[in-house]
């Protein structure tokens, strides 16, 4: 190799050292300006961001920041350190940071000695070359003993990616296990997990998108006096969403149901929720998040929120003439659950069908539909339960009724409602079923496609009221 060949391989080098110095250097200046800046929006609902310092170097940079919830105690405070990468190019995207959580100053010695110096949260974050980010939040798995309570925590991971502008977000959430006990009882739940694919559209409020959520089971247990317990669990719950923004209106699906469910001494699976909301204008949305967010701001800053916020209000009322002339609907397109008894089915249906303008008709242009196909055992059983509640608050206190005398009469009240409701044929009942279907439109309300008479009304709006 000659002289002047090295001398120029050499200066190449300077130069492609110096330029990733440089780019590194840059990176790290606009970091910081992005960093000091982006980082106190994330203020919202009681939590307070703040920069406390920012130590820039060539590859690298440090920064830590203080987090403050307000409640309804004393604020707590916790710190997060920050190490940021930003160079040089082989890493292949723009910046590294990572995150570490401490617990606050005050916090329990019993949690500080089973994390052994660990971070109860750390976030591992990757930023792209043109701002998008993927991220990771972990929490390691903790027991201990904390202010007389045990607690099993089995920790979690979270992942997400990000475009630059933080209006979507999609990733998986895994969570292991978590227990409390103490000696008036004990409370957990078993591995859940999230999915989410969510977007907020341009010149919106809200978001849209997909979102699923399992849980394998949620259980409490109660010591009651004299050594009884009471124990209540949920197995198998599922959870799967779906929002979309069809022009200027938004619809949502949703479908949730439980394998089995045990409370005291009742049990029941299978059950199911399936529901959907159509045409809800997307302007008067955007209407209640504002109002909400108000309120919201006005009682964390102590405001009286009334005198703040006649002009969301008007806004929101004047937008109502056009949210209701997209004739909104909301349908529970089945509920329904398995007990010893057999299967009890419902369904109901809320949509106004008028045109927004005469808001005096708003009862005329409301369309209510109801139907149920229930074994007649469990309604018996429902009604019997709602009578002897109705009682025991109408007795409250009074020693001199007798368990057993309630219970009688609630039994014989629920059986002359049932009577009554078959009369006017409200309930038909047919194979140990009793089912009934009410359409409630244009003022008038119709049973199972007969128009309801004056009596029949009376009863029925005497039960739906009780």
């Amino acid at each position: 190799m000659s002289k002047k060949v090295g001398i120029g391989i050499a200066a190449a080098a300077v130069v492609v050292v110096a330029g990733a110095l440089g780019t590194s250097y840059y990176m790290g200046g606009k970091l910081e300006q992005e960093f000091t800046a982006n980082l106190p929006k994330l203020n919202m609902n009681g939590v307070t961001v703040k920069v406390v310092s920012y130590e820039r170097g060539a590859f690298s940079s440090t920064a830590r920041t203080s987090w403050t919830m307000e409640g309804s105690d004393e604020p707590v405070q916790f710190m997060a350190d920050h190490r940021i990468s930003h160079g040089p190019l082989p890493m292949g995207h723009a910046a590294q940071i990572h995150t570490s959580f401490q617990l606050p100053a005050d916090a329990d010695e019993a949690l500080k000695t089973a994390l052994n110096g660990r971070s109860p949260l750390e976030v591992d974050t990757k930023l792209g070359w043109g701002r998008s980010s993927s991220s990771v939040m972990t929490s390691p798995a903790v027991t201990a003993h904390v202010k007389d309570s045990d607690v099993n925590w089995g920790g979690m991971k979270v992942e997400w990616d990000m475009p630059a502008d933080m209006k979507a977000a999609k990733g998986t959430a895994q969570f292991a296990a978590l227990h409390f006990k103490d000696e008036e009882g004990s409370a957990g739940m078993d591995k859940a997990q999230m999915r989410f694919d969510i977007k907020q559209p341009e010149g919106q409020k809200f978001w849209v998108g997909p979102f699923a959520m399992t849980i394998d089971k949620l259980s409490a247990l109660k010591q009651e006096e004299e050594g009884k317990t009471s124990a209540s669990s949920f197995e198998g719950i599922t959870m799967d969403s779906d929002t979309k923004l069809d022009g200027d209106v938004v619809e949502m699906t949703l479908k949730s149901g439980i394998k089995s469910i045990k409370l005291e001494d009742a049990k029941a699976d299978d059950l199911l929720l399936d529901m959907s909301f159509h045409n809800l204008d997307a302007s008067w949305i955007n209407n209640v998040i504002d109002m909400s967010k108000r309120k919201s701001d006005s009682s964390d800053e102590g405001e009286a929120s009334d005198d703040q916020e006649p002009d969301l209000r008007e806004k929101l009322m004047s937008s109502l003439t056009q949210a209701l002339a997209r004739k909104p609907s909301i349908d529970i397109n089945r509920v329904s659950m398995r007990t010893e008894d057999g299967v009890s089915e419902f369904g109901a249906s809320l949509s106004y069908i008028g045109d927004g303008q005469k808001m005096g008709n708003l009862l005329k242009d409301v369309k209510l539909s109801l139907k149920a196909d229930v074994p007649s055992k469990a309604l018996d059983s429902f009604m019997v339960s709602r009578k002897k509640n109705a009682l025991l608050a109408v007795f409250e206190g009074e020693s001199e009724y007798k368990p057993e005398d309630i219970e009688e009469t609630a039994k014989l009240q629920a059986q002359a409602s049932v009577q009554a409701l078959k009369e006017k044929g409200i309930l038909l009942e047919k194979d140990g079923k009793l089912n009934t279907q009410i359409v409630y439109a244009n003022g008038e309300i119709q049973v199972n496609g007969k128009t309801l008479d004056d009596t029949g009304t009376a009863v029925l709006m005497g039960e739906a009221l009780e």
